[in-house]
């Protein structure tokens, strides 16, 4: 037994000694993929599009609220002289109003975020190839994304995001130019 243990023990301290002489020829990056969607020329198209959308609906959400605002304020100068049916009939117009704004919102909002990931999309497909491609042309074991909330502490050393931010903006300028 005691032969079996010492075997054992020596076995492990060669298997921990291979291991971290392995662990330190890892190369292990990290990016930021929220400043390459940020930061990155087709991200700040993608964005300026999202912005002029939001800015368009929001135009349309201010009247909307602007009309129940005056509909909130008629039905407070007219209540105490209108009889039981034109309050009820008024109420109910302002309720169905009210009702319109916040499908409205709700629908806008939806819109947005459906818009985002359509457009965020082929961003990121694109991206994660040339990712793809960094990798194996430096000889890197892993890349990790900083956004990723397993990352507790990631030296500035290891963060590759200006290359690949910089391989990127240059492939979308030339598919800029071929389109």
């Amino acid at each position: 037994m005691k032969r079996f243990m010492s075997l054992a023990a020596v076995l492990v301290a060669v298997l921990a000694f291979s291991w971290q002489a392995h662990a330190a020829d890892l190369k292990i990056y990290y990016i930021d993929s929220q400043r390459i969607l940020t930061d990155s020329l087709a991200g700040k198209d993608v964005y300026q599009q999202l912005e002029v959308l939001k800015d368009e609906r929001q135009k349309e959400i201010d009247t909307m609220q602007e009309n129940l605002r005056k509909m909130g304020e008629d039905i407070s100068v007219k209540e105490p002289t209108m009889n039981e049916q034109a309050k009820l009939e008024l109420q109910s117009k302002y309720e169905s109003e009210l009702k319109k704004y916040n499908r409205f919102v709700k629908d806008a909002q939806e819109e947005l975020r459906r818009r985002e990931l359509t457009l965020v999309k082929p961003i990121s497909d694109e991206v994660s190839t040339i990712i793809d491609e960094y990798g194996k042309q430096n000889s890197i074991d892993i890349i990790l994304d900083r956004r990723d909330p397993g990352i507790i502490y990631a030296s500035d050393k290891l963060d590759i995001t200006n290359a690949i931010l910089q391989r990127y903006d240059k492939k979308y300028k030339e598919s800029k130019g071929k389109k």
